[in-house]
C-alpha cells in the first residue's frame, strides 16, 4: 500500500513554528489547506490498512484530525497555533481510546492509552487494575507488545494510591497515573510506505491494551 503521506507537512510545521501568528496563517492558508487535505488521504490509508485485520467502525477521516487551533479561553498565552498535526483514530467508533499519531518536527509519535485521566476515569481504571491486573501484565508481557512498545509510560504515584495496600499484587500498575504507550518514529520513516507497515504493526500491537483501556472508559461511564 502506498503512503500518500507527504514530508512538506514537515516543512510546513517548521514554518508555523518560526511565524505562529493569525497573519502568518492567513497568507499561507491555501498552503495549510494544502496539507490538511494531504492528512485526510494518510487517514483514509491508515483507516483502511487498519480494517484489514480488525473489524474497526469506519468514520469520516477528517474527523481523525484534531484541530489545529490552540484553545487559548483558559490559556491566552498560548500562540495561535499548535505546532503539529494529530490524527487520533478510533478503533470502536466515537467515546472510546484511540490511536494516536503525533506528527511534529523531530517528534513524530505512535502511541494509545489514557493521558491524565479525570478523577472517574483513573479510579475505574484502578479498580479494573485490582480485579484484573493479571490480565493487564499478560498484555504488556506479550512479546508483540514489549517489540514495539518495551513497557508501559505515563506518571506513576511514588507511593500506593488511597485504597490500596502497599504489599497488593499489582501496586506498580496501580501507581500509574498515567496508562500510556508510545513508539517514536523519525520524518523520513512515518513518509514511507514502511511507515505504513510500522503503524499498522504498532496498533496490532497495541489492541489487547486498547481493549483494556475500554472496559476502564465503560466502567467510568457506568
Amino acid at each position: 500500500m502506498k503512503n500518500p503521506l507527504s514530508p512538506e507537512i514537515f516543512d510546513f510545521l517548521k514554518a508555523l513554528a518560526a511565524n505562529n501568528s493569525k497573519e502568518w496563517m492567513d497568507a499561507n492558508r491555501s498552503w495549510y489547506q494544502e496539507m490538511r487535505k494531504n492528512l485526510i488521504e494518510y487517514a483514509t490509508v491508515i483507516q483502511a490498512s487498519f480494517a484489514e485485520f480488525y473489524p474497526m467502525t469506519m468514520m469520516d477521516p477528517k474527523k481523525y484530525l484534531a484541530r489545529i487551533n490552540n484553545n487559548r479561553r483558559f490559556h491566552p498565552d498560548k500562540p495561535p497555533y499548535k505546532t503539529h498535526f494529530a490524527l487520533m483514530v478510533k478503533h470502536r467508533g466515537p467515546g472510546y481510546g484511540d490511536f494516536y499519531i503525533h506528527l511534529e518536527p523531530e517528534n513524530v509519535m505512535l502511541a494509545t492509552g489514557i493521558y491524565h485521566p479525570p478523577r472517574e476515569l483513573l479510579q475505574a481504571m484502578r479498580d479494573l487494575i485490582d480485579y484484573q491486573g493479571e490480565k493487564l501484565q499478560e498484555i504488556t508481557s506479550a512479546p508483540a507488545f514489549k517489540k514495539v512498545y518495551g513497557y508501559l509510560q505515563g506518571d506513576k504515584l511514588k507511593t500506593s494510591p488511597k485504597g490500596f495496600d502497599q504489599d497488593h499484587p499489582y501496586i506498580d500498575l496501580l501507581r500509574h497515573k498515567d496508562l500510556i504507550v508510545f513508539k517514536h518514529l523519525d520524518e523520513k520513516t512515518i513518509c514511507s510506505d514502511g511507515g505504513l507497515e510500522i503503524a499498522k504493526e504498532a496498533f496490532a500491537a497495541a489492541l489487547p491494551f486498547m481493549e483494556f483501556v475500554d472496559l476502564a472508559i465503560e466502567s467510568a461511564r457506568s
